[in-house]
């Protein structure tokens, strides 16, 4: 998962913008690009653009979050992000073995209340 996706994304759940991020494994690649600038949220610097002179544009596409989740900050909704792919729409999570892999892999790194409703 990019952190320019957070710009994009709803909660499917309250429509609540924008998700706080929790990331469990990061990576850091060799690239460079030069993409439109995120237009309402910095998921690098998790604040809104307005509230961020310049925004390190250059620096936040160099990574790439393999694995954590979002939490919505109004409902507070969880949703993984396994293997950098964001799963808003639990019931169509398949395999199971995928979510129980994760969350075997970083259980003593979140609460039992974020995993939870994954099972």
């Amino acid at each position: 998962m990019k952190y320019r996706l957070l710009n994009y994304i709803l909660c499917p759940k309250c429509k609540n913008f924008p998700f706080q991020l929790t990331i469990l494994k990061r990576v850091e690649l060799d690239r460079e690009a030069n993409l439109p600038r995120c237009d309402l949220y910095c998921g690098y610097k998790e604040d809104y653009v307005r509230n961020i002179g310049d925004p390190p544009c250059q620096e936040c596409i160099r990574y790439e979050i393999i694995d954590g989740y979002l939490t919505c900050s109004k409902c507070g909704e969880t949703y993984p992000v396994i293997d950098s792919i964001t799963v808003l729409q639990l019931e169509f999570l398949k395999p199971k073995k995928a979510i129980a892999n994760f969350i075997n892999k970083y259980r003593d790194r979140m609460p039992e209340a974020v995993y939870r409703r994954w099972l």
